[in-house]
């Protein structure tokens, strides 16, 4: 069978923006593997009723289901081990580090990233999600997303967790070294999740073309053929 990647859509189907997701089409793009990419809303849990997850992505190949971007890594590796581009993880070692990597991304750098594009994400995401989104989050953060919002505070959250990354990225191309891996993948999913939702950046009002991060930004827009860069924005589609 041809393998289908459920993720999440937006207000046009044309938005793809969840950053979990685009780790997974990262993913099956360094194995050279094409998947039918099947949309569903937050609110419809419906196309993956087959599985036990109530998020995306799931993938669904012949062998099996894989649910959670970090597990479709595992099972991409595992199952097509020398497909594309090799490896996206690699031995045990590797992975523990690149545990590291996940938590560093989610719980220190998604933060930043959210906070910048809080309510551009809102007006991205398809209308009947929205009610149940705002709310949900909301309740989580204690305060409203017009609070939570706040570009000054997200730049300073993100301008400390990018140090590390710079100063890796000042002396090799890609997180991974010489060429893109799972590291790179992890990280650019909050990139280009803030990318497609929103217009503002997260380096500044004026972006620097010598910061490694920015450079490396580009080298990860540019991969497979421009995937990501040719990616519809939410700034591109009329409400």
């Amino acid at each position: 069978m041809t393998p289908v990647l459920y993720e999440l859509r937006g207000r046009d189907d044309r938005l793809r923006f969840s950053p979990f997701c685009w780790r997974a089409r990262l993913a099956l793009a360094h194995k050279g593997i094409k998947a039918e990419l099947a949309p569903m809303l937050f609110t419809d849990k419906s196309p993956i009723g087959f599985c036990e997850s109530t998020t995306v992505p799931v993938l669904k190949d012949d062998f099996g289901v894989s649910m959670d971007s970090y597990d479709i890594f595992k099972h991409l590796d595992e199952h097509y081990p020398n497909a594309g581009d090799g490896p996206l993880i690699g031995d045990a070692l590797a992975q523990a580090r690149l545990n590291f990597v996940k938590v560093y991304t989610e719980q220190v750098m998604a933060v930043g990233f959210f906070r910048l594009v809080a309510l551009d994400l809102v007006q991205a995401i398809h209308p009947d999600d929205r009610e149940y989104f705002q709310s949900a989050r909301e309740e989580r953060f204690g305060m409203s997303f017009e609070e939570f919002n706040n570009v000054e505070v997200a730049r300073g959250i993100l301008d400390n967790a990018f140090k590390p990354l710079r100063g890796l990225l000042g002396s090799q191309p890609f997180m991974d070294g010489d060429a893109p891996a799972a590291a790179d993948y992890l990280v650019f999913g909050f990139f280009i999740w803030a990318h497609i939702v929103s217009e503002t950046s997260p380096f500044g009002e004026t972006e620097d073309a010598s910061d490694p991060l920015v450079q490396w930004r580009e080298r990860m827009m540019d991969l497979y053929d421009g995937m990501a860069r040719k990616s519809p924005r939410a700034c591109d589609i009329p409400q």
